[in-house]
This record gives structure tokens, sequence and C-alpha cells, in this order.
């Protein structure tokens, strides 16, 4: 069995939700990198967003990763920027897998709006409506997460539960 997991994809693609069902199946600990900046912060991504901008995040979220080589057994659910830190993915797949959810515009732009909470844990990156931005976001991102994914899932077209399902069978 593999020390660690990685889930990576776009936000909204389900990376937490099947992170937590995925690692009570392995036995492993769940991690959302996430958290772990704003447990570092002290304050929200968007809060820390607008009082010092994304590359104060994304280097925060850069030494979060790094810290990530040191874990063991665990499931990590990754911010959707994370992919940019890219000379940080041959570590962690020395030590993990690395899993890609994707899900099709459509159902991304869906759940976005549909979550109340959205502004608050996935600001804006550029400023333009929710699926504008996806679409940009994905354009410079796929090829990124398609070089460094182990195994794709399709979280958008199964529930949680058969997303968990196939990670397990790559696992094995």
């Amino acid at each position: 069995m593999t020390e660690c997991v990685y889930l990576i994809g776009c936000r909204a693609v389900g990376k937490s939700t099947v992170g937590v069902e995925l690692a009570e199946k392995l036995g492993y600990d769940f991690l959302d990198t996430d958290t772990l900046i704003t447990e570092k912060l002290g304050c929200s991504v968007a809060e820390s967003v607008r009082q010092e901008g994304w590359q104060k995040f994304r280097e925060i979220e850069k030494e979060v990763l790094l810290q990530l080589t040191k874990r063991r057994s665990c499931v990590v659910a990754t911010g959707g920027g994370a992919i940019l830190h890219r000379d940080v993915w041959p570590q962690l797949k020395k030590q993990g897998v690395v899993v890609w959810l994707t899900a099709d515009l459509k159902i991304l732009c869906e759940r976005i709006s549909g979550d109340q909470n959205s502004t608050t844990l996935r600001p804006s990156l550029t400023g333009k409506n929710v699926c504008q931005e996806l679409e940009e976001v994905l354009a410079e991102r796929t090829p990124l997460y398609r070089e460094t994914a182990d195994c794709i899932v399709d979280s958008g077209a199964m529930t949680v539960a058969a997303a968990v399902q196939n990670i397990e069978k790559y696992l094995q």
C-alpha cells in the first residue's frame, strides 16, 4: 500500500469529500491543505488573499506541501492551485500516489454557484464570474494535473463511494 494519497483537481471537484471517505476506508489520516494553511495564517483563505494577496498565499501553500513530505499514512486534499508548485510534486510522488479528480465544467459551476460558503472558502482568482474563471483556470491547469497524476477519476460522473472505490482499485 502507498504511503500517502494526494488528491488534486479544480475547486469544487470533491477532493475533501472523497478524501475523508478514502482516508476512513484506508485507515489513514485525512489532511486538507487549505485547513493547514488557514491554521498557519490564523485566518481564512479569503481573508489572507484580501490582506496579503495570492502570492503570499502561494508561498504558505508551498511550505505546507513541503511539510507533507514528512507525513505517512495520509490522504491529502490539496487546493486547486497546489498543482502550480511544480518543483514540489516530484518529492511528494516519491512517497505517494497522485489522484486527479475531474468533473465537467458545468457540474463545477453548479456546485460553486449552489454553495453559499463559496466566496468565503474559495476567493476569486480573477474577479470574473465563476464559470468564466473556472474555464480559464482549467485551461491553464489541466495540462499540469494530467502530467502530475498517477490516476484520474471523474468525480462528477459518479458518487463519492464510487470515486473512492475507483481509487482503492488503483491502489491495489
